[in-house]
């Protein structure tokens, strides 16, 4: 039997339920006769502590028989015509698993929409758990949409953003587009929108009093509350629905901003 002959021969036992190994073993036993498991060591590639053990299961199913011998056991292939028995068992076992999975695909299914959909909700707290949900943008590396407000937050949150942050971002080249709440420091933030990859649009503090920072960026929404003597917490929503729901509803307020 030629190469191609023999792979494509072994593709197809292997297609109808052996095993390589016992492909292997099988078709050897038939290209050479009747072998030891020291024969069949050399004439394939299986080693000749599995030869014993994969030839145990060709002789459960039907095609090597075993014969003792003064100097050991020597296996012989029987007829080819069980390898139809063996596909067809296989067939068979297939359809059943066919019918068996349609039945409990339904609830599969829903127990796979209520993963997909839960939320995963990550808490910080504290000065080093807001540093925390900013690195999580650079990690996340996607474009941020946000809502801020620059003029009530904790002054050592301030300065760790606009020194260390924003380096970080623009090193990721990763832009940002901002609806800010106008306040004391606006002009400064706007005035660096362009170094610091930054499109900005403003509304009115006292119209839309924004006391918590929104980014969304992948599939994910931070809320930060950073605000100067209020306790610093955050969270970091994970969910796709979630993320597309609240980017769509910033496009929104983005158009209809001038």
């Amino acid at each position: 039997m030629g190469y191609i002959g023999y792979t494509m021969t072994k593709d197809i036992l292997t297609s109808v339920g052996l095993t390589p190994e016992q492909a292997d073993i099988y078709l050897s036993l038939l290209t050479h006769g009747a072998q030891s498991a020291s024969g069949l060591s050399k004439t394939t590639k299986v080693q000749r502590t599995y030869v014993y053990k994969i030839c145990q299961e060709l002789i459960t199913q039907g095609l090597v028989n075993q014969s003792a011998k003064s100097r050991g056991a020597t296996y012989m292939p029987l007829s080819p015509d069980h390898l139809l028995a063996i596909a067809e068992e296989n067939k068979t076992k297939a359809a059943t698993a066919v019918r068996a999975l349609e039945g409990v695909l339904p609830e599969l299914k829903s127990k796979y929409s209520v993963v997909e959909e839960k939320p995963v909700i990550t808490y910080f707290e504290g000065i080093e758990g807001i540093k925390k949900i900013y690195g999580d943008t650079i990690k996340e590396s996607k474009p941020i949409l946000a809502l801020v407000e620059t003029s009530k937050v904790d002054q050592r949150i301030y300065e760790w953003v606009t020194t260390v942050y924003v380096k970080k971002r623009i090193e990721h080249k990763i832009p940002v587009r901002a609806i800010v709440a106008k306040g004391p420091k606006t002009r400064i933030y706007i005035g660096k929108n362009e170094k610091e990859l930054r499109d900005t649009k403003t509304v009115p503090s006292e119209k839309f009093p924004f006391e918590h920072e929104i980014n969304i960026y992948g599939d994910k929404l931070a809320l930060i509350n950073h605000k100067a003597g209020a306790k610093l917490i955050g969270i970091i929503v994970h969910n796709k629905i979630i993320a597309s729901t609240f980017r769509s509803w910033f496009e929104l307020s983005w158009g209809l901003l001038s």
